[in-house]
């Protein structure tokens, strides 16, 4: 299989959100409606997603349709994840606008490895 182009997108997407999460969090907590926050566990996020896209990109690099497969299923988890602390009440609803990106990139890649 070819590399995958919406894995590729989704990694980038991670990466800038993990470097704003770790360098300048109260920007992009803002740009989506959230309060912003002095709390270290922001950056801790910031860094677990950095973590992520070493991964997504051996992923990548691999090729390996079945790794492929369960990042989409990954990605769904985010979204249900997040849609169920908006409906809870929990967090505010622009969270759902990062769900949308898991989602269509998940669908994209689900795509893929049909059409792959």
């Amino acid at each position: 299989m070819k590399k995958s182009l919406s894995l590729t997108v989704q990694a980038i997407y991670v990466l800038v959100t993990a470097l704003q999460l770790i360098f300048v969090p109260n920007m992009l907590l803002g740009m989506f409606g959230f309060e912003p926050t002095s709390e270290i566990w922001i950056k801790v996020l910031g860094i677990v997603l950095l973590s992520l896209v070493l991964v997504y990109y051996g992923i990548i690099q691999s090729g390996d349709k079945n790794i492929l497969k369960i990042t989409v299923y990954s990605r769904l988890l985010v979204v249900v994840g997040f849609i169920l602390l908006v409906v809870s009440g929990l967090a505010a609803t622009p969270l759902i606008l990062f769900a949308g990106i898991d989602l269509a990139t998940a669908i994209w890649t689900w795509f893929e490895l049909k059409n792959g």
